[in-house]
Order: C-alpha cells, then sequence, then structure tokens
C-alpha cells in the first residue's frame, strides 16, 4: 500500500507543477518501435505488469544465442509523458523510480532461474505486495522436453525464486503455451493444440481465494474448456487478459496477412466475438504476442506491446507500442 501512496502524492505535486502545458497525455494511434530493448535477433513475447510507469518488462529473444534458442530477459521500462513538452518517451532505464529498483533486479534472479536447453515463450509476469514486500510470480513455456508445457516459478516462499515446476492441470501430450488469468485470478486462459492440429484458446476455473502460487501448485485434475467464441479454424495464439478486455494473435480468414491482433471483452458473462484491430496495427507481416499495460499516461487508451517482423525494424521480430482506446 505505501507504494501506490508515494505514486499518488507524486502526480499530485507534478500536476501542481507551474509551466504544464498539457494537462492529459497521449498515447501514439500508429505502432512505434521500442527502439532500447529491440536488436537485429527476434525480440518478442512481453510481459509487463500494471505498475503505471514503474514497468519491470520481460521478454523472450534469442539474441544472447546470436539467432539461435530463446531465453526471457528482463529490462526495466520507464514510460514518460513531460507535461511541458507534450514528448512521450518509453526508455530501458529506471529513471525515477529508482527507489524500487533493488526489489525489480530480483526478477534477474526468477529469469535465470527457467533457463534451459531449450526455447522459453510467453512469459507472464505477476506482481503482488504482501506485507510491505514484492512477491513475483513467473509462468511462461518450454519446450525443452519435447512440446511446450506450461511451468512457473515464484519469490512468494523463496526471494532467489523456487525451482520451476509445472502447471499440470494445464498441460497435456500437446504444445500448452501463453497462460494468463481473468480479471478476478477466477480462470486461467492459454492456447493450445490439443484439440487438432491448430491452437484454440482454453480456459480452467481456478480458486481465485488461494495465493497465486498456490493456485499454480496445484496437481489436481481441472476441467478444460475450448472458447469457442474466440477460436477458429485457424491458429488463436497469445491470450492476454487486462481487466475486461483480451487481446490475441490469430491467422484467421479476414485479416491482412499473417498474424494480426484481436480483441474481445467480457460482458454478461460472456466473450464478445473477437474484433481485428485495423490496418492502423496490423500488416501484411506478422503481428504477434499483444500485451496491455496501464501505463499511468492517459485515462482514454491502454498501452499495448506486440511483436512484428514487418519492414522497418532492427531485424528479426521487434517490439512495438501503441495506444489503443478504453471500451
Amino acid at each position: 500500500m505505501k507504494y501506490s501512496i508515494i505514486i499518488f502524492v507524486l502526480l499530485v505535486c507534478y500536476s501542481c507543477t507551474s509551466g504544464n502545458n498539457y494537462e492529459r497525455g497521449s498515447l501514439p494511434l500508429a505502432p512505434v518501435n521500442l527502439d532500447d530493448f529491440n536488436t537485429e535477433y527476434d525480440d518478442y513475447n512481453s510481459t509487463a505488469p500494471t505498475l503505471g510507469d514503474l514497468t519491470p518488462f520481460c521478454f523472450s529473444t534469442n539474441r544472447l544465442s546470436a539467432g539461435g534458442s530463446f531465453e526471457v530477459i528482463y529490462m526495466p521500462m520507464n514510460v514518460n509523458f513531460d507535461k511541458a513538452s507534450g514528448d512521450l518517451t518509453v526508455k530501458n532505464r529506471y529513471a525515477n523510480w529508482s527507489t524500487f529498483s533493488d526489489e525489480y533486479e530480483q526478477i534477474k534472479l526468477g529469469v535465470n532461474k527457467i533457463k534451459t536447453s531449450g526455447n522459453e515463450f510467453g512469459p507472464n509476469l505477476l506482481t503482488e505486495i504482501i506485507d510491505n514486500e514484492f512477491k513475483f510470480t513467473l509462468m511462461y513455456s518450454s519446450d525443452y522436453t519435447g512440446n511446450h508445457q506450461i511451468y512457473f516459478t515464484s519469490s512468494h516462499s523463496d526471494p532467489d525464486f523456487t525451482e520451476p515446476d509445472e502447471i499440470s492441470f494445464l498441460n497435456s501430450e500437446h504444445d500448452d503455451m501463453y497462460p494468463t488469468f481473468n480479471g478476478d485470478n477466477s480462470e486461467i486462459y492459454f492456447c493450445s493444440d490439443r484439440g487438432g492440429d491448430k491452437f484454440g484458446i482454453y480456459r480452467v476455473d481456478v480458486n481465485f481465494a488461494d495465493p497465486t502460487d498456490v493456485i499454480l501448485a496445484d496437481t489436481t485434475t481441472h476441467e478444460v474448456i475450448v472458447e469457442n467464441i474466440l477460436s477458429s479454424d485457424a491458429d488463436d495464439k497469445c491470450p492476454f487478459i487486462f481487466e475486461n478486455k483480451m487481446v490475441f494473435a490469430s491467422n484467421r480468414d479476414g485479416g491482412y496477412g499473417g498474424y494480426d491482433l484481436y480483441y474481445s471483452t467480457y460482458e454478461n458473462g460472456a466473450w464478445n466475438e473477437p474484433i481485428n484491430f485495423g490496418e492502423s496495427i496490423n500488416t501484411e507481416y506478422d503481428e504477434f504476442r499483444p500485451i496491455l499495460i496501464d501505463e499511468g499516461v492517459t485515462t482514454t487508451q491502454t498501452m499495448m506491446v506486440f511483436s512484428s517482423d514487418r519492414i522497418g525494424g532492427k531485424g528479426g521480430f521487434d517490439l512495438y507500442f501503441v495506444g489503443v482506446p478504453n471500451e
């Protein structure tokens, strides 16, 4: 709680500063390359828990193997809107939140813990404050034993992070990837090709009253339900949920080429028909693994980070950000 109070006071004081020409910030309507985070290799599959401009950012990359296997790395992200100039910058640095740098540096222990000889994809970093301390849980998939299976590691019981363990009730003999909790932690969504040769989006119900690490360590069998409204006869992958909105990637018919980004809202106990984000975001190339972050710049938009191999990047897949309207 003390962290939230500090952030609120800083924002209030900042808004009272004279010379502010821009009382409200805005995010770009066209994707912008996250230049500070990209290389000539593939950089994608990102995760960033919503903590305002304090953004611990992790993603999969094959830069360390010079284009070989993928592993998850941590790079702090600072999102800053200058109310005097109207400039928005997104940089790899701690900037004004060095107070929390020691807590966030702990994340490096987690990403180092999950490294294998295989590929680690689809990280999802969860952050909780318990007894005034940050607790982290990192969900992800790895193919080091063959097919992709979903695992987790946590700092809840060990500040150096626990040994990676399967989230057994999500896994099958097929590829299971990209886990994400819904808004109230009562369900976990993920994608799998267990239904045939294409990926669909599935969910399981969990006990939201339990701590995150307890939920994920459960070894009992859960019913796995396919979300037919979200799944098509093509590949539907990379679900990510923020509040009542899911974003995901699909190569279904009707897109602009390759994988496109779609969204669906949860209303009246059900997901709505997915909507393509349109040509301002999607291209003839692949757009992949979208996530949503409430970055603290504006109340009318949410920051979406995704990866794409479109022309104009540094090479391979690059990470981009864009503002999408709140609905």
